[in-house]
């Protein structure tokens, strides 16, 4: 008969290892993403569904222009992002650099 102390002591034990060996990162995985944003002016967005850009080009406050691609729905739909751009209005796209993309992750007013 096994001894329930030993179960009692021996399953937390064992969880608490697989717990702190799934914390260790993988060194063969990516880099961790920085995500980093800029506010801007609408240049053009090029929709791939009703909710999802393809491209989004931002001219920013400093002049510089920017390309993004998303990888799914970013908080605005293309029309809405067309809506910033028929008025003038500016958008801040916080994004991440992966492998030279640029990758909208989110937009804001």
């Amino acid at each position: 008969m096994i001894n329930v102390r030993i179960v009692l002591i021996l399953i937390p034990s064992i969880l608490l290892v697989f717990m702190a060996v799934s914390c260790i990162p993988d060194k063969n995985s990516e880099e961790p993403r920085l995500t980093q944003e800029v506010r801007g002016h609408v240049v053009q967005v090029v929709p791939r569904n009703i909710s999802e850009f393809e491209t989004l080009h931002i001219k920013s406050e400093t002049q510089k222009y920017y390309e993004f691609t998303s990888q799914g729905f970013t908080g605005f739909t293309p029309s809405h992002i067309k809506e910033h751009q028929l008025f003038g209005q500016t958008l801040l796209v916080k994004y991440v650099n992966k492998n030279g993309n640029l990758i909208a992750i989110a937009l804001e007013d």
